[in-house]
């Protein structure tokens, strides 16, 4: 089989979802593997790197031709009309939501998995680009909020006088907020956080947070706000309405991973604000070495989709998006 590895950077993206350790699995698995030139460039993964465990550097239209695509973003339009019968094509399709656009995919007759759609699952834990990339999101907002703040986060008692810790905010305690208090939690923040979960409760204390109900009063004397509130497939919930930004003190750092749990507008300028569902891309070698591992689990675990694939596998249920001019679980 043939193995093409597209490269996203002209479309903002700096991971690559194929390392050269990855790469050397497959060629050990008895694939060919084409990379296309730059791909891993900007996530520190030179061509010459690929080429080392013996992958062929190509172009583009040479990349498309293989019989199994990958690539961390949905594809070009201008990708489709390369496209036929019996490819497969494995990327994250989070971005690509257009039905019509998912309906000229499914007419190309190209079999399209979708690793955003990978379920919550035990035997699914190592394929889950979701948890991995959302790991490292939470650590990068963490990072940013304390390099941003103007005081120091831990307790520091000093002949100068005392230094109080940093009070810290986060909303939504899934994989990326749990991992944010983690980080604020070990630098010496004092972290309160909350999440419409039952169950968070339990995993916030046991990272180190504080659970509160009632989030709108811990704001006023909070130096960093965290918000991470996800709805997979739908419009991020708008949960810190304007008013409530303006109770943070002075020189507070405001970070909305969800991108739309934060009102805007808000007449603060003094606050360091950031909005970025995609953080994980500033860590873009690690985020590529985690992506390329799941991708990896994935195809060895269902033989490159090469022998007598159960395509009602409770995996493959959730992540076969189309195959053979059909779409599977996204249109009616």
């Amino acid at each position: 089989m043939k193995i093409g590895l597209i490269n996203n950077f002209l479309r903002d993206e700096t991971r690559v979802c194929a390392t050269p350790e990855t790469v050397k699995k497959f060629i050990t698995d008895g694939h060919i593997v084409f990379i296309e030139e730059g791909a891993g460039h900007q996530s520190g993964f030179e061509d010459a790197a690929y080429a080392k465990v013996g992958a062929l550097i190509k172009q583009r239209a040479d990349i498309l031709t293989a019989d199994f695509i990958l690539s961390v973003m949905p594809p070009l339009k201008t990708d489709l009309h390369f496209f036929k019968e019996n490819q497969w094509l494995l990327c994250d399709l989070t971005s690509f939501d257009d039905k019509a656009d998912l309906q000229d995919l499914a007419k190309t007759d190209i079999g399209v998995i979708d690793m955003g759609k990978m379920p919550r699952i035990t035997r699914a834990q190592s394929m889950d680009i979701l948890s991995s990339q959302a790991m490292l999101a939470g650590y990068k907002a963490a990072i940013i909020a304390l390099n941003a703040l103007s005081q120091t986060a831990p307790l520091m008692m000093t002949s100068a006088g005392t230094l109080l810790p940093t009070k810290a905010v986060v909303v939504g305690a899934g994989v990326a907020g749990l991992t944010a208090i983690s980080v604020l939690k070990r630098m010496g923040a004092n972290v309160v956080a909350t999440d419409i979960r039952p169950e968070s409760k339990n995993e916030i204390e046991s990272v180190g947070g504080k659970f509160s109900d009632r989030i709108e009063n811990e704001l006023a004397g909070s130096h960093i706000l965290i918000c991470a509130a996800f709805s997979a497939g739908k419009k991020a919930p708008l949960l810190i309405k304007k008013e409530q930004i303006e109770q943070l003190p002075p020189h507070a750092v405001v970070i909305d991973m969800a991108q739309g749990n934060v009102e805007l507008g808000f007449k603060r300028p003094d606050i360091y604000f950031i909005q970025n569902k995609y953080l994980q891309r500033k860590l873009s070698f690690s985020a590529s070495t985690l992506f390329a591992n799941n991708v990896y689990s994935f195809l060895q675990t269902f033989h490159y989709m090469q022998k007598d694939i159960d395509y009602e596998d409770e995996i493959l249920r959730d992540v076969l998006v189309c195959f053979g001019g059909f779409l599977r679980g996204r249109m009616k």
